[in-house]
């Protein structure tokens, strides 16, 4: 299998950096909900980005995945130990399906139970996973002013981040720096060079001009979702 899949992953990765630079799935008619999960995707770095890629295809092949995503993500947080993995894919089907505000509403719950049942790291989890559903949901205030954001004693890339992002699209260039800066700098603590098929990608995350544009596209994404509810 790993022979065979290969050649996917490598066409995938140039294909997410190809519509980066060329935007050309802005043609399907649902490009807006698409390119939120995928720009934060790009974002986070290779691995995530084709994952939700894949999702993403899976899902228009099978249109169920996503109408059965808000109650995957209620069952997986009934779990007595939740794979936080599967849940960060579920939440993106749920944003990919328009429902992000559905998703916030499912992991306050979830959070506010972890809490008071002092699972400490369930609660930074969740909090994490909610932290991306603001900034979909366009509640960057909310988003930048989470506790988890300011977790300092746990070594997360997703802290800066989130942040970097957040500030960029409120327009705090100091701000959205010193983040990025951060962000990168404990990314390469976890992470191996680049594969060569992944260049491409990880240009997006090492050049900050290359990821101001990203974010801006994402930023782009987000109020036109908006305006399109609201009408």
């Amino acid at each position: 299998m790993a022979v065979t899949a290969t050649p996917v992953v490598i066409f995938a990765s140039f294909y997410v950096a190809w519509a980066y630079t060329s935007r050309a799935w802005r043609k399907h008619k649902n490009h807006g909900v698409l390119t939120r999960s995928m720009s934060v995707g790009v974002l986070h770095g290779g691995n995530l980005a084709l994952e939700r890629l894949i999702d993403y295809h899976h899902a228009r092949a099978d249109e169920t995945s996503l109408a059965s995503a808000e109650i995957e993500l209620k069952d997986l947080l009934q779990e007595a130990h939740p794979d936080f993995k599967t849940l960060q894919r579920t939440v993106a089907k749920l944003e990919m399906s328009g429902k992000e505000a559905e998703a916030v509403t499912i992991l306050e719950k979830a959070l506010e139970k972890a809490q008071n049942e002092n699972k400490q790291h369930e609660a930074y989890e969740i909090q994490m996973l909610r932290e991306e559903m603001l900034i979909y949901k366009g509640d960057f205030e909310k988003a930048l002013h989470c506790k988890c954001l300011d977790e300092e004693d746990i070594s997360d890339a997703r802290r800066p981040l989130y942040k970097a992002i957040i500030n960029v699209i409120l327009e705090q260039p100091k701000e959205a720096f010193s983040n990025w800066e951060q962000f990168n700098e404990m990314r390469s603590n976890f992470l191996w060079p680049p594969d060569q098929q992944d260049a491409q990608l990880y240009e997006v995350i090492d050049d900050f001009d290359k990821f101001v544009n990203v974010v801006n596209l994402l930023k782009r994404d987000i109020q036109e979702t908006s305006k399109r509810k609201n009408k």
